[in-house]
């Protein structure tokens, strides 16, 4: 009887689950990215909190769409935009 190919005796190879995957050298990110996330974290702050000044909050409120909550919207997607910034630092 033929013997199988996976069951030759001395000749064991490592398995997939075995093998240490390739060592992945990232390559550091540009000087500006922190710089960049930072600011627009500080900027998003900044935007809410102005937003509820009394005479931003009234003409924030003529804006059609949102209202008054533009400073709310403008405010969070900054952040969002600064988180998404510092995620990408290495």
């Amino acid at each position: 009887m033929p013997q199988s190919k996976h069951r030759r005796k001395g000749q064991n190879r490592p398995r997939a689950y075995q093998t240490a995957p390739p060592e992945k050298n990232p390559t550091p990110s540009a000087p500006w990215v922190p710089a960049v996330g930072v600011g627009l974290l500080v900027l998003g702050v900044a935007i809410i909190l102005l937003a509820y000044l009394p005479g931003i909050q009234d003409w924030l409120a003529s804006v059609p769409p949102f209202g008054g909550n533009w400073g709310l919207v403008l405010g969070f997607v900054s952040l969002l935009a600064g988180f998404v910034f510092l995620t990408r630092w290495r």
